[in-house]
């Protein structure tokens, strides 16, 4: 297993486990616009040559990082995929104070993965997905 930044060549494997795995419906060139404005915030997971999952983020300031999107394919999940590439995105951003995040509300298990990771509910937001459903907003302060 290999964490990686992402690169032109990944975006298809990349779309379509962002199709697979989220609920709102992103294009390719939405997925592209993200990687040109913070490139070294889309990181792959890559097993045997293939991507198997990905996070995606962007600077808001010089210390805050928002979690944009967080996939590993089906079949790869429970294996620390998504753990790997939390952890792997942190060590780029050493300068990052404060990481933050909305999550479905309805996301039982991304909820308890980001909780395990010293995330916390800080607010609930209506209306934030196109299907209209709630957001919670969860943070972590690393120091």
């Amino acid at each position: 297993m290999a964490v990686r930044n992402f690169e032109y060549k990944d975006l298809e494997e990349v779309w379509e486990i962002a199709k697979e795995a989220l609920e709102e419906n992103y294009t390719m060139d939405f997925l592209l616009y993200l990687w040109q404005i913070n490139p070294d915030g889309f990181l792959v997971a890559e097993k045997n040559g293939k991507i198997v999952g990905f996070i995606l983020s962007a600077k808001q300031s010089k210390d805050e990082l928002r979690i944009l999107m967080l996939a590993v394919k089906k079949e790869y999940r429970g294996q620390g995929i998504g753990s790997m590439l939390l952890k792997e995105l942190l060590l780029k951003f050493p300068e990052v104070r404060r990481i933050y995040l909305e999550v479905k509300v309805e996301n039982k298990k991304a909820i308890k993965f980001y909780k395990k990771h010293g995330f916390k509910i800080k607010e609930k937001i209506k209306d934030f997905y196109t299907d209209g459903s709630s957001a919670y907003l969860m943070e972590k302060i690393l120091y």
